[in-house]
């Protein structure tokens, strides 16, 4: 009996995806630090405007929620 039932529909493979992904082999070192690169380059601290700035982060942490919506059903 699987720990998640993700069902059939669209959502259900939404689901599967989002777990395959947490699930997967651990990256290798190379592929963990230039992830970790680019996080930091994606994320740094620059001296534009708040309203730009604002708006990447929205950018930056859409898929974050997209992702709680589809685990828990925006319930969190």
């Amino acid at each position: 009996m699987p720990a998640v039932n993700c069902g059939s529909g669209t959502s259900g493979s939404r689901l599967e995806r989002h777990l395959s992904v947490l699930s997967g082999p651990a990256a290798q070192r190379h592929d963990a630090e230039d992830a970790s690169m680019l996080m930091r380059e994606l994320t740094k601290h620059d001296r534009r405007a708040g309203h730009e700035r604002r708006g990447a982060k929205v950018m930056l942490l859409a898929p974050l929620r997209r992702l709680r919506r589809t685990l828990f059903g925006g319930q969190a």
